[in-house]
């Protein structure tokens, strides 16, 4: 059994304001039990993040954490496209076309999945919009509005959760309050 994560990405946090809601959510996340305090190495690779705390329970929708060593939270203050491992389909929201990558081979990421990506690529470098055209009827919608499966996020806040079991939606919806009723979107993937 390999590594994996929970993203939760604050998809209205702007970026001037990302820090600061960064600082309240890990406030909360301590003052709740669900984190230490003191920064630890307990995240997949160099970085540094808070281990979980003795209410860590609270925050998922089984009833426990997984006592590894990598079992962390870390906060992400910065521009950032969270995506899953999985392969994803994209439908439109103007037509309703659906894009479904084949299983595998060469081409898996085909011509038709260029648009999609180029403009998460975009998006991610700084240089495109939020949002991307479909390549049956050409209207250009958000990211959000897209329904893709599963999930994809470009956000400037996230939290990652390794090796933590889905959150519960419960606790999904206090951090929402706690970060001025924002939309939060969340996946779980392996590494």
């Amino acid at each position: 059994m390999g590594d994996a994560y929970v993203w939760v990405a604050d998809v209205d946090a702007r970026p001037e304001e990302a820090a600061v809601l960064a600082g309240r959510a890990m406030d909360w996340l301590e003052g709740r039990g669900v984190v230490r305090s003191e920064l630890t190495q307990c995240l997949l690779g160099d970085e540094l993040g808070r281990a979980p705390g003795p209410h860590a329970a609270r925050a998922v929708a089984g009833d426990e954490v997984a006592d590894v060593l990598t079992s962390g939270v870390g906060m992400e203050v910065e521009r950032r496209v969270y995506v899953c491992v999985d392969l994803w389909t994209a439908t439109c929201p103007h037509c309703g076309a659906t894009t479904e990558p084949p299983d595998s081979g060469a081409e898996m990421w085909s011509d038709t999945w260029s648009p999609l990506l180029d403009a998460l690529y975009a998006w991610f470098g700084g240089t495109g919009p939020g949002g991307a055209a479909c390549v049956r009827c050409g209207e250009q919608a958000d990211f959000l509005d897209w329904k893709i499966d599963p999930p994809i996020a470009v956000a400037h806040l996230g939290l990652i959760f390794w090796n933590w079991p889905p959150l519960a939606g419960a606790f999904l919806a206090e951090l929402s309050a706690v970060l001025d009723g924002h939309r939060l979107v969340t996946a779980r993937t392996g590494v």
